[in-house]
Formats: C-alpha cells, sequence, structure tokens
C-alpha cells in the first residue's frame, strides 16, 4: 500500500509518531555539519551547531512548506535525514530550499566566531522507501547517504569553503533539468564511489565567500 496524496500531514510523519505509511516514493534529502567532531569543539559548541542547524533548516523548509514539522525526519547526531511527502515535487528540494538556506548560513556566519562557524552539506534524491519497526529502509535512503558520506563531495565542500553543499542523484537532476525549475548548468558532474556504490551525481556549490574557513581541508 502506497500513501494517498491528500492524507493530512500529521498522518504522513512526525518527528514524535511513527508514520502510518509502510512503503511510498518520495524525495529524500539529508545533512551533515561539516568538522562537527572538530577535537576543538566542545559539547557546549556541538549543541549549539545542532540548534543552529536545525533553526535554518526549518526556516528554509518554510519555503517548500508551511508544514514542514510533520515531515518525518530523523535525527542523525551531526546531521538530519528528512522525507519529504509524496505532494512536495523533489526539485522544490533543490530550489528554492537550498538557496534559503544558504542565504540564512551566510546571515548567521557573518556573525559566528571560528568554532562556531556553520558549514553543511546536503544530499537529495527520490525514490522508494519502506518503514519497518525499527525506522527507514530500502536503495533509496542507502543511496542518498552514500552521496552525502562520498569522499569526492566531501573534498569539494570543504575545499570549495562553501556554507553549504549540494549533492544530487542522476536520476533526481535528470528530471529537475528537464523541468526548466532549476538552473542546471550551475551543478556539474561529480563521481560518486563509496562501498557498493559506483554512480555519477551533480554537484552544485555556491559562488566562494570572501573569507577563508577557520578548518584546514581533511586529507
Amino acid at each position: 500500500m502506497t500513501i494517498r496524496p491528500d492524507e493530512r500531514p500529521s498522518e504522513v510523519a512526525s518527528p514524535t509518531r511513527r508514520p502510518m505509511w509502510p512503503s511510498m516514493r518520495t524525495a529524500l534529502v539529508a545533512f551533515d555539519i561539516n568538522h562537527f567532531g572538530d577535537e576543538r569543539r566542545g559539547n557546549d559548541i556541538q549543541l549549539y551547531l545542532r540548534q543552529a542547524m536545525y533553526e535554518l533548516i526549518g526556516d528554509a523548509f518554510f519555503s517548500v512548506s508551511p508544514v514542514w514539522e510533520n515531515w518525518y525526519r530523523e535525527d542523525r547526531g551531526d546531521g538530519v535525514f528528512v522525507i519529504a511527502p509524496p505532494c512536495v515535487p523533489a526539485e522544490a528540494l533543490m530550489d528554492p530550499l537550498a538557496q534559503h538556506l544558504l542565504a540564512g548560513l551566510r546571515r548567521r556566519n557573518q556573525m559566528a566566531s571560528t568554532l562556531t562557524h556553520l558549514q553543511l552539506r546536503m544530499a537529495v534524491h527520490t525514490g522508494q522507501i519502506h518503514r519497518d519497526p525499527h525506522g527507514i529502509a530500502g536503495h533509496a535512503a542507502l543511496h542518498l547517504f552514500r552521496l552525502l558520506d562520498a569522499t569526492t563531495f566531501k573534498k569539494a565542500a570543504v575545499n570549495s569553503d562553501a556554507d553549504l553543499a549540494l549533492i544530487v542523484s542522476d536520476h533526481l537532476f535528470a528530471d529537475a533539468r528537464h523541468s526548466g525549475l532549476i538552473e542546471a548548468e550551475a551543478y556539474q558532474p561529480l563521481r560518486v564511489s563509496i562501498k557498493e556504490t559506483r554512480a555519477r551525481a551533480w554537484l552544485w556549490l555556491p559562488p566562494l565567500p570572501h573569507r577563508r574557513s577557520p578548518f584546514q581541508p581533511m586529507n
């Protein structure tokens, strides 16, 4: 059984309730904080960064859906995993979501110290997901986190010094490009090779800011 597009948002998902569906096809997005585990960042700094991430993501998601707090989401410690209702177009998680999130990050980081400077990686994919008693499963969710954790993506994000770096699956990018709703020329192809995954993806990086990151690029 798949979820009906007209179901109430509270029935689609909630951070405090189990989702009322066993399987559905929809858009997925995951975020990760760069350098979250840096030894200079103590517990208080990590908690501050998590709070800042949730506030910025919440503000950005409001541009996509005014009831985004009812979307299914899982905390990942240094990031968050979000599943969109089927009625939300996947390309909306690329634009306007990424653009709004970038603007919020830049505003906050203008006043941030070295340790509270927040840089995010973001991955977007679409596909069939499944729920069991333990949470979310399926190749689509697996592929999403392969994109997010790919070494080539991490290096591109850090070396660019971008406040936000976005990676999009090849399948989703093809659909979004044909829709004409994104600036396809702003994306560049990126090879992903991690564990069993060998795939092409698409990378979006904003123009370089006028500052340098307080962290050194990863080896």
